[in-house]
């Protein structure tokens, strides 16, 4: 049986869409929410023959939430870093990327009380045609999952032209098929297509000698819209923009996030759940 691995992006969608839009620098975050996503991914993992994962963090939660950070590390997961705040790294210089970089890491350290030695960049907005960015991670982390690629070998001929070695843990991204659009492995991907897409892609990603590895979020494993804006909340845009994004929120926090749990374990069954990636690297990394 092949091994599939899975990483969560733990963050507060509410709080880093509000930034965002520019509705605040940053506020308190969801607690209660976060508790509930974190005890219902925990679950499942224990169903599922007791499967330790990967949690990218932002700081922002380490700074809120510090006992939380520490309950998902005392429950035997790995803390990475998912960057402070939940901001865009290819609009920032490389100067700003550190500074913001190492407020995170340093929250999420003291927080978790181990080694956070992983790094993701939100939405995976950290430019991969330059190695920039890159060289400041590799000063800091041991290891990167933000590389979008189809072939190892794009992975290590990037990883050729950085100044110091660093290790990376891509995330396949292909066509599932020769007429459908460049997918990711995980999340919209794996909630609103057919679990075949998804069975798809970890089967070509495996041919590519990639190991298959699943991201997904919090709000994606709960479908009580306890991430979703009130209409209130979003008034400061303006009435269409308010009106617009209060309905786009149903794709995030309802379609196809009851069907997520089934689709998810039928696909752990096919494939056993590979456990922390710090854990695997040599398996993982190239």
């Amino acid at each position: 049986m092949s091994r599939l691995f899975l990483s969560v992006d733990f963050e507060d969608l509410s709080h880093d869409l509000g930034r965002a839009f520019g509705l605040w620098q940053t506020r308190p975050l969801r607690l209660k929410a976060l508790n509930r996503a974190y005890d219902t991914i925990d679950q499942f993992l224990e169903a599922h023959g007791g499967a330790r994962a990967t949690f990218f963090c932002t700081g922002i939660i380490a700074d809120q939430a510090p006992e939380l950070i520490a309950r998902i590390a005392a429950d035997g997961h790995e803390i990475a870093c998912h960057y402070h705040f939940h901001d865009r790294i290819d609009e920032e210089t490389p100067e700003a990327f550190e500074a913001n970089l190492t407020r995170g890491l340093t929250a999420l350290r003291r927080a978790s009380g181990q080694p956070v030695i992983g790094f993701r960049a939100p939405q995976f907005r950290i430019p991969q045609n330059s190695p920039a960015h890159y060289n400041v991670l590799a000063r800091h982390v041991t290891y990167d999952s933000s590389y979008l690629c189809e072939t190892p070998e794009a992975a290590r001929s990037f990883a050729a032209t950085l100044a110091e070695p660093l290790k990376l843990l891509p995330i396949f991204s292909a066509r599932p098929a020769p007429v459908a659009p460049r997918m990711r492995l995980g999340g919209t991907y794996l909630k609103l297509f057919p679990r075949a897409v998804s069975a798809s892609l970890i089967r070509k990603s495996t041919e590519a000698g990639l190991p298959p590895h699943i991201y997904l979020h919090p709000h994606e494993f709960v479908a009580d819209g306890s991430f979703a804006f009130s209409l209130k909340e979003l008034a400061p845009l303006g009435r269409a923009k308010a009106a617009y994004w209060y309905a786009r929120q149903i794709q995030w926090h309802k379609v196809g996030n009851r069907s997520l749990h089934a689709k998810l374990s039928a696909l752990a069954q096919q494939h056993e759940l590979g456990g922390r990636l710090d854990q695997n690297l040599t398996t993982l990394a190239l």
